[in-house]
C-alpha cells in the first residue's frame, strides 16, 4: 500500500505541476515568464525543484514554465529546447544540463541575447551562465562509496551504475569510485551509464548479477537507476544480501529504503535550487551583484539512523508534503 500511495501522490503532484505550467494557464507574472528545462520531465526529482521556483516566482511576480526532454538521452532535443524558448525572449531559463559541454552553444547564444541563464542541479563547462546552484556530486558520491565500505565491511565487489558520462552529475560515480579505490580489499566494477533509465538500469544490474555473483553492492546514481536495480536484486531474492546506495529519495525510492532494500540515500535539496535559481535570475535582470555566482549544496546522507530527525525529513521529496 505505501508505494501505491507514493506512486499515487507523485503522479497527482505531477499533473499539478504539468497544467499550471502549460502555455497560457492563468496569467502571465507582471516580471515574466521563467522557463525551467530540467534533464527529464518523467523524473519526480525536479517536480520539487519546480516547486522552490514557483515559490520564489510567486514573491518576485514571475510566472514558471515547465518544459524539457522526455528522457535523459535525448541531448540534442535539450539544445533545440534551449534555442527555440530563447527566440521566445522570456524572463530567463533555468537549464538542468544534460551535457556540459553540449549545452555551451545555445547557453552563450541565449545570455547573449539578453535572456539571463542560470543553471540548476546540472551546469556547464562555462563561466557564462549568471549563476549555477547545484549539488556538490563528487563529495555526495564519495560519501556513498564510505558508506558502502561500512555497510560491507570494507570488502567485497560492487557495481556503480552511473547516469551519463558528458554530464555533471558522472561526478557522482567518479567519487564512488575514488571512495572504493581507498579500500584494498574492495573492488568496482567499470562505470555504466543508465541515462537515468529504470528499464535500461533493470537491464545492465541483471546481467551484472548473472556475470558476476559475487556483487555484494550497487550504487546508483538516481532514483530512477535505483528502481532498476532494486527489481534486478529482488527479482533474484538477494534484497537481504545485496546493498543498494543510491542518490535522491525520490517517492518511489523511499519505500524501498523503508522496506530494506535500499540501505543509504544520498539527498539533495532541489527546493533550493529552484528557490535560488529564480532569485539569481531576478538579480541578473535588474543588474544587481550575485553575492556567490556558483553555489554547490552539501549533499546529506540518510541512514536507517538518522531517518526520522527533522533534518532529513524536510529534505524527503514526498509531494505530499507540498
Amino acid at each position: 500500500m505505501k508505494m501505491s500511495f507514493y506512486s499515487l501522490s507523485a503522479t497527482v503532484f505531477t499533473c499539478a505541476l504539468l497544467v499550471c505550467a502549460e502555455p497560457g494557464f492563468g496569467q502571465a507574472g507582471k516580471q515574466g515568464t521563467i522557463v525551467f528545462i530540467p534533464k527529464s520531465t518523467s523524473a519526480t526529482f525536479y517536480l520539487f525543484l519546480v516547486k522552490g521556483a514557483k515559490d520564489r516566482a510567486k514573491e518576485l511576480g514571475y510566472t514558471i514554465d515547465y518544459q524539457g526532454p522526455a528522457s535523459e538521452s535525448e541531448v540534442a532535443s535539450q539544445v533545440d529546447l534551449v534555442r527555440n524558448i530563447t527566440r521566445s525572449k522570456p524572463a530567463g531559463i533555468l537549464l538542468a544540463a544534460l551535457d556540459s559541454k553540449g549545452l555551451i552553444p545555445p547557453v552563450e547564444d541565449a545570455v547573449k541575447s539578453g535572456v539571463p541563464v542560470v543553471m540548476v542541479d546540472s551546469g556547464i563547462d562555462s563561466d557564462v551562465p549568471k549563476a549555477s546552484i547545484t549539488t556538490n556530486n563528487y563529495q555526495g558520491g564519495y560519501e556513498a562509496g564510505v558508506e558502502m565500505a561500512k555497510l560491507l565491511g570494507e570488502k567485497g565487489l560492487v557495481a556503480n551504475l552511473g547516469i551519463q558520462a558528458g554530464s555533471v552529475s558522472s561526478q557522482r560515480s567518479a567519487g564512488f569510485n575514488d571512495a572504493i579505490a581507498k579500500y584494498p580489499n574492495m573492488k568496482v566494477l567499470p562505470t555504466q551509464w543508465t541515462n537515468a533509465d529504470a528499464a535500461t538500469s533493470l537491464n545492465i544490474a541483471t546481467d551484472q548479477l548473472n556475470g558476476n555473483p559475487n556483487i555484494a553492492g550497487f550504487f546508483s546514481a538516481c532514483a530512477p537507476t535505483a528502481i532498476g536495480i532494486c527489481q534486478a536484486v529482488k527479482a533474484k531474492g538477494l534484497e537481504k544480501k545485496v546493498k543498494v546506495v543510491t542518490f535522491d529519495p525520490s517517492p518511489e525510492v523511499l519505500p524501498l529504503f523503508e522496506g530494506g532494500v535500499i540501505d543509504c540515500i544520498i539527498a539533495q535539496d532541489p527546493y533550493q535550487m529552484g528557490y535560488q535559481g529564480v532569485d539569481a535570475i531576478d538579480k541578473a535582470r535588474k543588474n544587481q551583484p550575485i553575492e556567490k555566482k556558483k553555489v554547490e549544496l552539501a549533499p546529506v546522507l540518510i541512514t536507517p539512523d538518522n531517518y526520522k530527525t527533522p533534518e532529513v525529513q524536510k529534505l524527503l521529496q514526498t509531494p505530499d508534503k507540498f
